[in-house]
């Protein structure tokens, strides 16, 4: 039994072709034959998630069917509490830590009928965008096991990009659900802020944390957005908003403006390979009846949103992890280690002046985008490095990949708050995945994914990997 897209299970399960209990066996088997090629699991949790399929399968005999999500299997970065199941942080020093109640994210997804397989692994306190965690392993690219996932999702990508789960959680902080999907071949989304809760989530930098679906289409990406977009009250960063409207997804686009601003990036070059298949998008999107425009920003104004970043991510980070960095330095992976270094050095003074120009820069940005349905922009400027070396490579020149080469086309929709999803767009010449960002208004995630749908529709991108 193979499947060709989540769409398919979905009507197999409605139509009671298929049952919750198949579909989950299904893909526990795939984990247990695969997982040691890809280290996507941290905690797989099959009795739990084969009890859970068997009463979903009952529901729907009886005429209770939940709607899409219902008996479908997914995975939640290993960051998000899960009930009775072990949340680790990405560190040996919450191993044994067992929460008591599930994260909101996660207990939206349950009441939408859809079953938990188990926890991805992540990097040490979500905190970096390798994933290679010194505790629990790393996480290897589906498409080529020798190179990175990316991070600090990358349990989550490399999950769907195997074929292990149709749908995963991660979250994004500067990068960590768009970096990992990017380099994986897949669909990730970080929604507005405040469109989906934080509560039952470890902090990384709590005013620009988001969570979002990584899933193996548009399609699926959508309905695990709708099901989980929802007021907390007791979220203090949830914001009350209008659910996305479904229905208009697979609508043209004809029409369409669109934006485009290298200014965003300016001082990063692209792989020509990455360049050639981003303009490839774009004239797929002029074909499709879209017209795209350029506006521009001033270079210190770019100079200030790409800051942003580090004057709010330094000292939110320090605040969650300072105590544990004071008593215990040697704990943190050294790659994290570093990160605390350069935060706690991050002034007050610098914080308070970055949460102002967040301000300024997220009504900026706004304003640009005022006259436009979308912005696209490159994802990561370059494919997957090789795990031994990190080396990225730009136009046969040489990188360091933790130097964090595509914060720029992602950062500043963390910092504004702004919807962007990445998708699939093409391949380089050694078949690793090349993707491209489309950013939306706030709350305007129903447009994002149906230009998103349009191309993917159109642009015959080949996820296949060989095992």
């Amino acid at each position: 039994m193979e499947f060709k897209n989540l769409k398919e299970i979905i009507v197999a399960i409605e139509s009671k072709e298929l049952s919750p209990r198949e579909i989950v066996n299904y893909y526990l088997n795939r984990i247990s034959e695969h997982n040691n090629k890809f280290n996507a699991f941290i905690t797989v949790i099959e009795e739990e998630a084969l009890k859970k399929a068997e009463k979903a399968e009952r529901e729907i005999l009886n005429g209770q069917y939940k709607g899409p999500l219902h008996g479908i299997p997914y995975a939640a970065k290993d960051i998000i509490n899960t009930s009775g199941v072990q949340t680790t942080n990405g560190s040996k020093l919450y191993k044994d830590h067992i929460p008591k109640n599930d994260a909101f994210c996660i207990a939206k997804l349950n009441e939408s009928g859809a079953i938990l397989l188990g926890k991805t692994n992540t990097h040490q306190y979500a905190a970096a965008s390798t994933t290679i965690n010194v505790h629990y392993g790393t996480s290897k690219n589906p498409h080529n096991p020798l190179k990175i996932v990316g991070g600090s999702s990358g349990g989550s990508a490399a999950a769907v990009a195997g074929k292990l789960v149709p749908i995963s959680l991660g979250t994004d902080t500067g990068g960590s659900i768009r970096t990992p999907s990017s380099l994986c071949g897949i669909v990730g989304l970080k929604p507005t802020h405040g469109a989906i809760s934080l509560n039952g989530v470890f902090p990384n930098s709590p005013s620009i944390d988001h969570v979002g679906p990584m899933c193996e289409s548009v399609y699926s990406t959508a309905l695990t957005y709708y099901a989980l977009e929802c007021y907390d009250p007791n979220d203090v960063r949830s914001i009350k908003h209008n659910k996305i409207d479904l229905s208009q997804l697979e609508d043209s686009i004809k029409g369409f403006k669109i934006a485009i601003c290298p200014d965003i990036y300016q001082n990063q070059e692209l792989d020509r390979e990455v360049e050639k298949s981003y303009e490839t998008a774009i004239a797929l999107l002029k074909d499709l009846g879209t017209t795209i425009s350029s506006f521009k920003f001033e270079e210190r104004d770019v100079d200030t949103i790409q800051d942003l970043f580090y004057g709010i991510a330094g000292p939110e980070f320090t605040k969650v992890h300072n105590k544990q960095y004071l008593n215990d330095p040697e704990s943190f992976d050294p790659d994290v280690r570093k990160r605390m270094e350069w935060s706690v050095k991050v002034s007050i003074d610098d914080y308070l002046t970055a949460l102002d120009n967040k301000i300024k820069m997220t009504r900026l940005l706004e304003g640009k985008l005022n006259n436009f349905d979308a912005l696209i922009t490159p994802a990561v400027p370059f494919t997957a490095p090789l795990i031994n070396d990190l080396v990225a490579k730009i136009n046969q020149k040489h990188f360091d990949y933790s130097a964090n080469l595509h914060r720029q086309f992602f950062g500043p929709f963390n910092v504004t708050g702004l919807p962007a999803i990445v998708i699939p767009i093409g391949k380089d010449s050694s078949n690793m995945p090349i993707s491209m960002q489309i950013v939306g208004k706030k709350w305007n995630e129903s447009k994002i994914l149906q230009i998103a749908h349009n191309i993917e529709a159109n642009i015959m991108y080949n996820n296949n990997v060989s095992f």
